[in-house]
């Protein structure tokens, strides 16, 4: 098997997703820690291998490179037990992937970087009143799709509950309440309890088998 890093800024809910998708499977990576804050994702030597400067980033010793976060989930989850084999089932993950990434993501994952990395939370009042209103409505999604059931597809853990768990069990740290999403917050708890789900700070290290 190939040798594969992992960059990633051990903060963000998008370096946590392949990190605990590749324990979950057994995959050994080595982590390099690439601090977004700092500027260590547009250094000429990152750059080189991403172009588009950010994190994660998964690097194989076969100089193969893949980047964006959802990717690396389809591409890790294939034969495993975290992606389904059903293809209309498949299309659902594809379908909340694209969600995370287009609908949540921008929204709670930015609340929470202004208020607890770049410490803004007063400069960015208005701006973060905007996030939060678009990211309570797709809490309001997911409060819906988790009325009567215990995941996201098929009533079965999978990559898009990774996708999705990422930010929102972080989300409180951007400043958004959970009181009005109870079946939201009974999901978390379920994810959580997965056997192998690790926090974030103990995700994003180096894992070896």
């Amino acid at each position: 098997m190939a040798t594969v890093k992992l960059f990633g800024d051990s903060r963000s809910g998008n370096c946590y997703k392949p990190a605990l998708l590749m324990r979950l499977i057994r995959t050994p990576f080595e982590w390099l820690e690439t601090d977004v804050v700092q500027g260590q994702t547009r250094t000429d030597e990152f750059l080189a291998l991403n172009p588009n400067g950010r994190v994660p980033l998964l690097a194989w010793s076969n100089d193969r490179i893949l980047a964006e976060s959802n990717a690396m989930l389809l591409h890790l989850s294939r034969d495993t037990d975290y992606f389904p084999r059903d293809p209309w089932a498949q299309a659902q993950v594809y379908q909340w992937l694209f969600f995370e990434q287009y609908s949540h993501e921008p929204f709670i994952a930015v609340a929470r970087f202004l208020v607890c990395f770049a410490q803004r939370e007063i400069e960015e009042a208005e701006r973060l009143v905007v996030l939060r209103e678009n990211g309570y409505k797709a809490l309001a999604v997911m409060e819906k799709a988790l009325k009567n059931a215990s995941f996201l597809v098929s009533g079965t853990f999978s990559v898009a509950d990774i996708a999705l768990y990422a930010y929102t069990h972080v989300a409180e740290e951007g400043g958004f309440d959970f009181g009005p999403y109870p079946d939201v917050r009974n999901w978390l708890a379920r994810v959580s309890d997965q056997q192998g789900v690790v926090p974030m700070e103990q995700a994003c290290r180096t894992f070896s088998v």
